[in-house]
């Protein structure tokens, strides 16, 4: 996903975690503010930021792919889809600074701040159970369902590359996509339309790789060397093939 490259990477300096200021730091900043004044402790918390760098407070946990075995749990699963829809409720009511912008376009209907990246390696767990999300940095307005569908093929993952140990047939895919949403909470009627949001999402994140790269980004030039496109491309081809089967599945009861 979109991520900071210029200046230095992520520092920890005395308990807080340091980045280069972007465009969309001050409305990031704000909406942190905004999560904690409504009661949403499991973000991180501004600590400022001025024309070089921005400060946030680190989350004592542990992050990382489903290659980790303790993010592929059902408990991490579905205790970060309740996180997820508490931040969506909190982040409701955001009203976003005049003079700030985005790093990712926003999606119309704005009904929550999406967190634009909600994966495993942007969660932290502790006690076997998800307990921060970190990285707000693709956040942007947009529908529920727009942050949903890329949380459920991280998740799931609904993926032929995003695969680890006991998670490589499309049947165990689509019964931890059907617990994601079933915890958030999701109504029946909005399922059925999430393979294709997740290829709409897909090919959005392709498409802003491949602009970025064109003008002038190094880090989605190599990402674009390395083949992530690709990848992408073809989880596209794996959600069309099965695309009735998943959202069937994500139906059932």
């Amino acid at each position: 996903m979109p991520t900071d490259e210029t200046g230095p990477g992520p520092i920890l300096r005395d308990g807080l975690v340091w980045r280069a200021t972007r465009p969309w730091t001050t409305n990031v900043h704000a909406l942190l503010e905004h999560v904690k004044q409504g009661g949403f402790d499991a973000a991180p918390r501004s600590a400022g930021y001025d024309e070089n760098f921005e400060r946030v407070t680190f989350i004592e946990g542990e992050s990382g792919d489903l290659d980790n075995l303790q993010m592929r749990s059902v408990t991490v699963l579905t205790s970060a889809a309740r996180l997820l829809r508490i931040y969506h409720d909190c982040s409701a009511s955001f009203q976003p600074l005049a003079e700030g912008i985005w790093q990712l376009k926003p999606q119309p209907p704005f009904e929550v701040i999406c967190h634009g990246d909600f994966a495993p390696y942007n969660v932290v767990i502790h006690a076997g159970k998800a307990i921060g999300i970190i990285d707000f940095e693709a956040a942007h307005p947009g529908p529920r369902t727009w942050d949903i569908a890329y949380a459920v093929y991280r998740w799931a993952p609904l993926s032929r590359h995003i695969a680890a140990e006991r998670i490589v047939t499309i049947e165990e895919q689509i019964s931890r996509a059907r617990d994601f949403l079933d915890t958030y909470g999701l109504p029946a009627d909005q399922r059925a339309a999430l393979p294709d949001l997740v290829i709409a999402r897909l090919k959005g994140l392709v498409a802003f790789m491949e602009a970025e790269a064109a003008q002038g980004s190094e880090k989605y030039r190599r990402d674009i060397e390395q083949g992530h496109h690709r990848l992408y491309r073809d989880d596209v081809g794996y959600i069309r093939v099965h695309r009735d089967q998943i959202a069937a599945g994500l139906m059932a009861t």
